[in-house]
């Protein structure tokens, strides 16, 4: 099969299963994972949407009236089996794998926990108030305090929503939170096998770390490579990047 890859500033991406892809990175000096798994929970993506049919939805949340963003979302590959994080917790010397609440009897005795807090402003949910993510090291448990409202959103509003960011995936996490994750990391060099729609690379390039990413499904892959591409064109702390965009293909 092609690998397609492309170099975007700092940052590698690769389109391709992170099993096949994985010998490929051996040359990206990566020294720590940063990823947002699948957590095998066979999570519906497209349960408001009728198969696309609908052009919204109604619900009723804490008497306000909310629509949902009439999209229909590529599936999430893998969800429908059990995650297991035994590879990943060791793969390099740093190591963040959310969702890690869903398989925590897999991970290592010994690390710590990152926890996302969706509501700080005590509202009730329909769904859980936060996620947890598992770091390889021993320190005390922090908080992340980043209100999120799902699939919902104002009425009348245009785009879908996470953390005042447009939606693009059906699990994607804040390039906020992603930032606040990669503090904890040292290492220059960041890899997420699981990239979906790339907040964790955006955040890398925003904070001048080099980023890896490995996707496979192609509308995701060209989203990350999209929203890349804008991160590396903002102003940094660091030099401006001199190195274009660049496409290539390997044969496996």
């Amino acid at each position: 099969m092609k690998v397609r890859v492309e170099t975007i500033g700092d940052a590698t991406l690769y389109l391709g299963d992170c099993e096949e892809v994985l010998p490929l990175t051996r040359g990206d000096d990566i020294n720590a994972v940063c990823t947002d798994p699948p957590y095998g929970q066979a999570y519906k993506v497209n349960t408001f949407y009728a198969g696309g049919t609908r052009d919204s939805a109604v619900v009723q949340r804490n008497g306000q009236t909310l629509k949902v963003r009439p999209k229909v979302y590529e599936p999430i590959v893998g969800d429908d089996e059990p995650f297991d994080p035994t590879r990943w917790a060791s793969w390099a010397p740093e190591v963040i794998i959310w969702g890690a609440h869903k398989f925590a009897d897999r991970l290592p005795p010994n690390g710590s926990w990152l926890v996302w807090d969706k509501v700080p402003t005590g509202k009730v949910r329909d769904q859980g108030d936060g996620e947890a993510a598992w770091i390889n090291r021993e320190q005390p448990l922090r908080i992340h305090r980043l209100l999120w409202d799902g699939l919902c959103v104002g009425a009348g509003s245009r785009h879908e929503v996470t953390a005042g960011q447009q939606r693009l995936h059906p699990a994607q996490k804040p390039v906020a939170l992603m930032r606040w994750c990669l503090g904890f990391i040292k290492g220059a060099t960041v890899l997420d096998p699981y990239m979906g729609s790339g907040s964790t690379g955006v955040a890398a390039l925003q904070m001048g770390k080099k980023f890896v990413g490995i996707e496979v499904v192609p509308e995701y892959f060209d989203i990350a490579c999209r929203r890349m591409e804008e991160a590396w064109k903002q102003p940094r702390l660091f030099d401006e990047p001199t190195t274009p965009p660049t496409q290539g293909a390997l044969g496996l």
